[in-house]
């Protein structure tokens, strides 16, 4: 497939200063936690552009591996990404029997496939992918969130398929900020189950949000999702949420839809500390405290701030070429979910 090079298109920054202004003067929502959320992101013209794409409004497909090989032929390629499957084979055996693969540290069902766009045909596509990797760009979001230590951009248009899980997270600490634009080239997208949920721990759990607080040199993870509440999704199109993952910016996502149809499209991003490198981590199943009964007491979780710190010793792990053959690739940190 022949594709437009990144050094004849670039972009035109008076076409997308709007961006960089939306989000300066974006007001910061504080539930559930500290981001901004911003509607009609990018204008019309250019929002109407991408989701009538070429590759990004895919034909519908007889199956899943079609499907597949049309994203390949499209251009797509399958990452390594949190939730997901690392190979054709291993995600189309999993939709074959749902009871294999399954990950003892990862309290998730599902098994979908992330797939990045990586040579865009369409201009608005190219213009877009160089933007949102533009040191300007970059220095937008750092700004609004008060970045000041060394980080480094990953960005790029992705689509995710059924099965695509990720259960409650608040990012691990080498994340500086999130962001996540919908753009859905389905009309019924915003009616689908495939959009990112924000939740807080129910009461019973919230200690384990005053551990990561606490704890500020031990990794977080993934929970179940019986453990919190969702307090809003992200389901609007060309919307964007962007955060500075914490303690306590708890977010999931579980794909449930027809992918045949249309596919989940989101263009994604990430700021990587550069400074901070491997840390321990505690699991979600580490966290299953059961009650302490006393004599003469009804049964209660002993979970004061106070006892925090006492428990990392005892949480802390030991440390100790055909298409259906593609592997993912590897644009993440190592143990980045």
């Amino acid at each position: 497939m022949n594709s437009l090079s990144a050094t004849s298109v670039h972009y035109d920054l008076n076409k997308f200063t709007y961006i960089l202004d939306k989000i300066t003067s974006a007001e910061f929502c504080q539930e559930p936690f500290k981001h901004i959320e911003i509607f009609d992101f990018l204008s019309e013209e250019h929002f109407n552009s991408i989701i009538t794409s070429s590759q990004v409004a895919i034909p519908k497909a007889n199956d899943s591996k079609s499907l597949i090989d049309t994203l390949f032929d499209k251009d797509y390629e399958i990452i390594r990404f949190p939730g997901c499957a690392n190979s054709v084979n291993h995600y189309l055996n999993w939709l074959e029997d749902k009871s294999v693969y399954k990950n003892p540290t990862k309290p998730c069902e599902g098994m979908g496939m992330a797939l990045r766009l990586k040579n865009p045909q369409d201009k608005i596509l190219l213009e877009l992918k160089n933007f949102f990797a533009s040191d300007i760009f970059k220095k937008a979001l750092e700004d609004k969130f008060d970045i000041t230590r060394p980080t480094a951009m990953d960005t790029g248009l992705q689509k995710y398929l059924y099965g695509y899980e990720i259960s409650p997270h608040p990012d691990i600490r080498k994340k500086a900020l999130t962001y996540m634009l919908n753009v859905n080239p389905s009309d019924n997208s915003e009616d689908l189950d495939i959009h990112t949920h924000y939740l807080t721990f129910k009461p019973h759990k919230q200690f384990i949000g005053e551990f990561w607080h606490h704890n500020e040199n031990i990794d977080t993870c993934w929970v179940p999702w019986e453990w919190c509440n969702t307090v809003k999704k992200q389901c609007r199109n060309n919307s964007i949420v962007i955060f500075a993952p914490s303690w306590d910016t708890l977010h999931a996502i579980k794909a449930n839809y027809d992918h045949l149809q249309t596919q989940r499209t989101q263009f994604y991003g990430n700021l990587w500390y550069k400074d901070i490198s491997r840390m321990p981590k505690v699991y979600y199943y580490q966290f299953d405290i059961k009650p302490v009964i006393r004599p003469g007491s009804k049964p209660q979780v002993r979970t004061p701030k106070s006892m925090v710190k006492s428990w990392v010793k005892k949480l802390l792990p030991h440390r100790g070429h055909n298409k259906s053959d593609r592997q993912a690739v590897q644009i993440f940190p190592q143990d980045y979910d």
